[in-house]
């Protein structure tokens, strides 16, 4: 019943499809600029600096953009953050075109602007959910949520590499045509997206006190802070499995459409996870969910680290998004049922702060390691350190309780 008056939203299915088309011309280019610079410079590290700066304003940006997400209108934000990745994604395309020398250091330029246009939207549509659904139909929203990102993947990566394919070009024209389309999705809708004001009056506080208020709030819940500290560590092994991958398949010849089936299959195994995740985030409960992720991540690394095989590696990265899509629902709604709405925004850039920056790290750390060690080495490392991070997690969360949700 939720997930029909979900879909009967007006404005929440607006939010979603158009913010949906976004993601798969965000990830359009994701895969585009390290294919690019592989190609032209031919220098992993290059690639990963390219990739970093992509990644690099969730290290910056999270917490101001939980306070803009507090403070401001919602809707206006998103439509400036949409405005501000289709100038950066344009200026992307004419450099292409042009292709000026030191073009990886000028590609590092127009990804961190659209990084940064991600980073701002991705924390403002977060809290802009809670303001056009009901209670009952949190888990089933943040289900749709969240499967924007494995509907990103799948279509993104594999439409990114197969356009790059065509012309180096097509991926950031594509990204051009989905923020026009969010744009106009954005613009349609009839919600205000008000930002939450504290129940209580009282006096002003300074903007270092606002800001860390969202810290506070976020970590002195013990299981968001547990969960916080581990998916940053893990996101960082991850996005190293992810280059090395990208790299071990230009590097053996294969077509650029092979590494966009490869990283495009999470986008299925997504779409499960999000399927399941609402009944699985409701009953079983977020401890059980995040132990088993967990698990089940370190055990599909291990193939991935000793398997060349498209094939294989496109199965297990489509577990790999199944499992993350599953536990990244469970948490969110959790964490939207136990933090404080008027500080919601700031308490979820918090959290992003570390869970996206593992991201931001990985990204650049990748790219060295892979220039050291190799890909097969690599993978294999990241294995391990997934295996002792599940080990460890999993220890501890034996003393962490989570509220019922």
């Amino acid at each position: 019943m939720a997930e029909s008056g979900v879909l009967a939203n007006r404005d929440f299915m607006l939010l979603w499809t158009g913010n949906a088309a976004s993601f798969v011309g965000f990830h359009n280019v994701r895969i585009a600029y390290p294919l690019l610079v592989l190609t032209v410079a031919d220098s992993a590290p290059m690639a990963g600096w390219v990739g970093f700066s992509m990644v690099l304003p969730s290290l910056l940006f999270p917490i101001p953009a939980g306070v803009v997400a507090d403070r401001w209108n919602r809707r206006r934000t998103l439509l400036t953050c949409q405005l501000v990745g289709l100038a950066a994604t344009g200026l992307a395309a004419a450099i292409v075109l042009a292709t000026p020398p030191r073009i990886g250091v000028l590609l590092c330029i127009t990804a961190f602007l659209e990084g940064s246009a991600y980073a701002f939207f991705g924390v403002c549509e977060l809290a802009a959910v809670r303001d056009v659904v009901t209670a009952r139909q949190r888990a089933a929203a943040f289900a749709f949520l969240e499967a924007e990102q494995p509907i990103a993947i799948l279509i993104g990566r594999a439409s990114g590499a197969a356009g790059y394919g065509l012309a180096r070009w097509f991926p950031f024209a594509a990204n051009a045509v989905s923020y026009l389309f969010c744009l106009a999705t954005l613009s349609t809708m009839r919600g205000e997206f008000a930002a939450r004001r504290p129940t209580e009056p009282g006096p002003d506080t300074g903007g270092s006190t606002r800001i860390w208020a969202g810290v506070r709030v976020a970590w002195s819940e013990p299981f968001l802070r547990f969960t916080t500290a581990v998916t940053g560590v893990s996101n960082l092994i991850i996005q190293v499995v992810i280059l090395a991958m990208l790299v071990d398949l230009t590097g053996a010849g294969r077509p650029a459409w092979t590494a966009g089936m490869v990283l495009g299959a999470a986008g299925v195994g997504g779409l499960l996870g999000s399927a399941a995740s609402p009944w699985l985030s409701t009953r079983v409960g977020a401890v059980a969910v995040y132990r088993g992720a967990l698990c089940v991540w370190s055990a599909l690394l291990l193939p991935i680290a000793v398997s060349t095989d498209p094939s294989v590696l496109a199965l297990c990265w489509c577990g790999v998004g199944a499992v993350g899509v599953t536990s990244n629902v469970a948490l969110a709604v959790f964490a939207v049922d136990v933090l404080p709405p008027e500080t919601l925004g700031r308490a979820i850039g918090a959290i992003s702060l570390v869970t996206q920056g593992g991201g931001a790290l990985g990204t650049l750390a990748a790219g060295y390691l892979l220039a050291s060690l190799g890909p097969a080495a690599t993978s294999k490392l990241a294995f391990a350190a997934m295996l002792t991070l599940a080990a460890a997690g999993f220890a501890a969360s034996r003393s962490v309780r989570a509220a019922p949700v």
